[in-house]
Parts: structure tokens; sequence; C-alpha cells
């Protein structure tokens, strides 16, 4: 058994010796040269067939730009993404409810407004707050806000829209699961579905349709796109676990993945409250009252340069009142 392992490494080594010595062969310099000077020819050749629609087909890695972020108006969070929400493509921040989700997408588009970006915001859970969004810095007058749809295939066409246009610069989604597809909704003759028919994994094949025919789009328009998701429990196994309903596709498609969650009460930030009661001495009895939770951000997945490792997470206070707070 041990001859043939001997045999390969004979071959290897000879084969490895064999390609260093043609690397000094003038002829073989020569010949190198000629195929890069063939494929310089080619990358032209295409690249100005390609002339009116103003896009290169073929270029050097190092041409490529690198990638915008915008950032989360958190240090904290900004440091282990790698300065934010990256642009040219899709990002993921789901959760389960009252985590403050929301609130991270409003205070990435007020920091996108200060860039002068063009922010557009998705609403398909018909929850956008005027008041609450111009708290967090959000300029509404500069918002483009769609929350008339009456069913995905809409809110999928117009996203793509806005991306071939190249006329926005940050698209919010806000949620995943608000997404309601056509055919869930109705026949193909026209004909209203009641709630008992199934239409299981509906959504999923059509995220899967709308990433493949979206992506050219967003990355050709330098568009970066955060989508919101609604956890839900995974009750498959012997412990039931939070996990995001959508398919495969969003996991495959997402470039950034953040997953936020409660810290335990424990944790939460309180404040001293003065009841009317008074204690055996006179005095007032001082209680401590909760005011927000203690928010874990967690880097589930990451696809581009300069994050932190997958796992890692950052704890944030949140109050009720005034959202995130930085110490």
């Amino acid at each position: 058994m041990g001859r043939p392992k001997k045999v390969k490494k004979i071959v290897v080594e000879s084969v490895s010796e064999h390609i260093e010595e043609e690397c000094k062969n003038p002829e073989f310099k020569k010949a190198l040269e000629k195929e890069n000077k063939k494929l310089d020819a080619l990358r032209k050749l295409l690249n100005e067939k390609n002339r009116d629609s103003k896009e290169v087909l073929l270029k050097f890695a190092s041409d490529e730009a690198v990638t915008e972020r915008i950032s989360f108006g958190l240090k904290a969070l900004d440091l282990i993404t790698g300065g934010g929400i990256p642009h040219k493509r899709f990002s993921i921040l789901w959760g389960s409810k009252g985590v403050g989700k929301t609130t991270l997408a409003y205070k990435a588009i007020a920091e996108a407004q200060k860039q002068n970006k063009v922010c557009a915001f998705i609403d398909l859970e018909r929850s956008f707050d005027n008041e609450r969004a111009a708290q967090f810095g959000v300029q509404l007058d500069k918002l483009v806000l769609a929350n008339s749809f009456t069913n995905a295939e809409q809110a999928m066409d117009m996203l793509i829209s806005l991306c071939k246009e190249k006329v926005v610069d940050f698209v919010v989604l806000d949620s995943i699961q608000a997404l309601s597809p056509k055919g869930e909704q109705e026949t193909k003759k026209g004909k209203e579905k009641s709630v008992e028919e199934d239409t299981m994994a509906l959504l999923a094949r059509k995220l899967s349709q709308f990433f493949r025919m979206s992506s050219g789009s967003v990355f050709k328009g330098n568009i970066a796109i955060l989508l919101i998701g609604q956890a839900r429990m995974s009750l498959g196994g012997f412990v039931a676990l939070e996990s995001l309903s959508g398919g495969h596709a969003l996991m495959h498609w997402s470039t950034l993945t953040l997953r936020m969650t409660r810290g335990a009460k424990s944790e939460s930030p309180s404040e001293k409250v003065e009841l009317d009661d008074e204690d055996e001495k006179g005095k007032k009895i001082k209680v401590d009252r909760i005011v927000g939770f203690q928010s874990i951000i967690k880097l589930d997945k990451t696809k581009i340069s300069g994050c932190a490792i997958e796992g890692t997470e950052i704890r944030l206070p949140y109050y009720f009142k005034e959202g995130f707070k930085e110490e």
C-alpha cells in the first residue's frame, strides 16, 4: 500500500519540476505573452460590442470598485459589519417581534440621507410610523414610501423597476413574511381562494425567482437592499428554535445577515419611580421600573470583507422611548 503513494509523490514532484523548467524557457514565455495579448484583445472586442449599453463585460478584478456601505448609526454594529449595509447586495435583518428591527432600519435610512442618498421604504406590514421615523432622524419629505400593494409580485416588480432605473440608492422592505403571492390569493382563472387552501412553499419559490431577476439590477445600480424578516418557531426537533422562514434562497442571496433577540429581563435598563405609597418612616416608596431591554445583535452570516467572525454578537441597551443607546 505504501508503494503507490511513493510513486505518486515522485510523479507530482517531477511535474512540478517540469513546470518550473518550462517557465524559464524563453519560448514558453513568448507563448504566455501571446495568450495574454489574445485575452486582452478579446476583452476589448467584447466591451466594444457592448458599448451601447455602457456596461463593461470583461475587466480585471483590480478595476472593481470598493463596495460602499451605509452606516447603521451605531459604532459597535458598524464595527462588526465592516462599516454597515453594503451596496450592490442584499442584506437581511431578522428576529422576533419587538426587538428593534424597524428602529434599526430607520436609523440606517437617516444615515443614508445624511449622505444625500435616495431611500425607499416598502411597507408591506402597513406599520410605518411618521413620528417614530422622524424621531430617529428620517427626513420624511425625502423618503419614498410604498404601502399600497395587493400582492407580492407587485412589490417585487416595483423594487426591480426602481433598481433598473437607478432612481434610488437604498431600499428597505418590511417585511419578507408580509409578501403575499398572487397564487396565494386567487387561482390562475382569477377566482378568489379561501384561506383553507394550501399554498405551501409558494413564497419561497417567488423569492427565489425575485432574487434571480433582480440581482443584476441591484448590482449595476449600486443599490443597497435591506430585507426585514420575522422569526418563526421551528418545531421539528426536540427543542423549539427560532428560524427565518422564506426558503433557502434568502440565506443564499444574503451578503450580510443579522439576527436580533432580547436579552434576559435582569439585563434590561431601568429607572427609579416614586410611588404614592409611603414606608414606615413616611418616605415615598421607590421601585425600579423597566424602561427598555437589552438588544442582542448577532452576525449570522457574511460574504463581504471587513466583518467580524460569523457568530459575533454585540449587546446594546434599547429604551422604549429613545431607542438604542451606546454607552
